[in-house]
């Protein structure tokens, strides 16, 4: 490993320590995988698996997007912040925890065999992938190629807001945003997605595997 690799290996540790550090963002996690020794080799696995990649900038780009459109739909369930400044994110989403529950992981449901268990699995799944984008994103902030990652914010909002509106959508609920303008997110996504797959196609799969609880 070169001295660049290796310090942002050293960046991804501290930042597993940082989120191991703070109950807030992963008591769920720890609830329900306690061996904290499994999380950090896992997560520090995928950050050795991008670092050893040929093309260590594009495969964080791939694993930062990737990670997004897994965590996005479970963050604005459970925020891990205020996002009073966001278009179509409300914050609100975890009042209906119950009706989402039911309406969209009846699967998990069914396994947990009541809300509040299927509530605390998903919300353990929100905190595991919030430290692989973490993760993700110290290294994307740590290696440089000389493109511009500024992308990142833009995308990470969008993702947001679309993952709210579509759990409105499956709920019956007042939209934030307009049909066109979530139209021209799913566009915007699916295209730079697109764009970091080919330009990293021979990544393994980085996002953290959400539990199956069947």
């Amino acid at each position: 490993m070169d001295s660049a690799a290796s310090n942002a290996y050293g960046l991804a540790e501290q930042t597993f320590d940082d989120w191991l550090a703070d109950h807030g963002r992963c008591g769920w996690a720890r609830t329900f995988e306690p061996a904290t020794v499994k999380l950090r080799n896992q997560a520090l696995g995928r950050v050795a698996a991008v670092l050893g990649h040929p093309s260590p900038c594009a495969a964080a780009r791939r694993w930062v997007a990737d990670t997004i459109q897994a965590w996005a739909p479970l963050e604005v369930l459970f925020p891990s912040r205020e996002y009073t400044e966001e278009p179509g994110v409300s914050g609100e989403l975890g009042t209906h925890m119950g009706e989402i529950v039911e309406r969209e992981y009846g699967f998990m449901l069914a396994a947990a065999t009541n809300p509040q268990t299927a509530t605390e699995w998903l919300q353990a799944d929100a905190q595991q992938l919030g430290l692989d984008l973490a993760l993700a994103g110290a290294l994307l902030g740590t290696l440089r190629d000389g493109s511009d990652d500024a992308w990142v914010p833009g995308h990470t909002c969008m993702s947001l807001a679309l993952a709210e509106y579509l759990h409105r959508q499956a709920l019956g609920m007042r939209q934030l945003l307009v049909d066109a303008v979530a139209m021209s997110y799913t566009t915007s996504i699916a295209l730079r997605r697109r764009q970091l797959q080919a330009a990293c196609r021979s990544t393994p799969c980085l996002v953290a595997a959400t539990r199956r609880y069947a």
